[in-house]
This record gives structure tokens, C-alpha cells and sequence, in this order.
């Protein structure tokens, strides 16, 4: 092999390393989107396997948030996740609380007064936590967090 081929050859290789071409040291794809919508698939299926509070009674809400908050919980607990999803995490976990104390608020004012209205007002009051929590989701790649556990009318 000539001088210039050999010179040839180690520039090849060089600009090849330095592209990232040679599989090994290849970043993984995080699967946190995966692990997170996961989580949420669970809680929304046991949560339908409650019933809905036309069927059960309006005391289905306490397990429904029962519920509810060991997601907040669980997302909370997520590891191997970058500073900024961190970050994204715990507010996450922070509106999902927000959000199911909102549904036990309703609960104990229904409970206290027999007003339907009362707890319509604490419920809708508690969906603002529940929107951030679905952009946070969605913003973290798992969409599949926003998917209801029954139909909204």
C-alpha cells in the first residue's frame, strides 16, 4: 500500500469515528415515554374496573382517587430520566395529585351538603391539574396519559 493510501485510509477512518460510525458508542432511546405510559395504561384500567359512579355510587370516587394518587406517586419514582424530564416529572406527579385531591374535595363537599352542584364546581376546578398533567405527558412522549378511563359526555 502506497504512502497516500495509507494516508487516505486513516482519514476515512478518522472522519468515520469522529461521525459517529462504529455502533458501540451509539446514545440509546430513552424509555421513559414507554415506562410513563405504562404506568398510566394501569391506573386507567383499574380505574375502570371500579365503575363509574352512575353504577357504583358517587362513593367510587374515593378509590378512583385512591388510585389516582399512587400514579402521581408512581410517576414521581421514574428514574432514568434526563434533568429537564425530571424536572417535567414532578410536575407531573404534582398535577395528577392536584388533580385527584380536586375529585376527593368533590367528594367530601357532595358527602357534606348532598349537592351535585357543589361537587361539579370541585371537579371542574380539579380539571385544570388534569390538562397540565396531559400536556406534561405529552410533552414527555407518552400521549397515551391523556386517554380517559370512560367517555367524557
Amino acid at each position: 500500500m502506497t504512502p497516500d493510501r495509507v494516508r487516505f485510509a486513516l482519514i476515512v477512518l478518522l472522519v468515520a469515528a469522529l461521525a459517529g460510525c462504529g455502533g458501540a458508542d451509539e446514545p440509546t432511546q430513552s424509555t421513559l415515554p414507554e415506562r410513563l405510559s405504562a404506568l398510566c395504561e394501569d391506573a386507567r384500567t383499574d380505574i375502570e374496573a371500579l365503575g363509574l359512579p352512575s353504577e357504583r355510587g358517587v362513593e367510587i370516587v374515593r378509590p378512583w382517587a385512591a388510585r389516582g394518587t399512587r400514579l402521581a406517586d408512581d410517576v414521581a419514582r421514574l428514574e432514568d430520566a434526563t434533568p429537564r424530564e425530571r424536572a417535567q416529572l414532578r410536575a407531573l406527579a404534582r398535577s395528577l395529585r392536584e388533580y385527584y385531591d380536586g375529585l376527593r374535595l368533590g367528594y367530601d363537599v357532595y358527602t357534606r351538603t348532598r349537592s351535585l352542584d357543589a361537587y361539579v364546581a370541585a371537579v371542574d376546578r380539579a380539571k385544570v391539574f388534569l390538562a397540565d398533567a396531559d400536556e406534561l405527558a405529552a410533552a414527555l412522549g407518552a400521549p397515551k396519559c391523556a386517554v380517559r378511563p370512560f367517555p367524557e359526555d
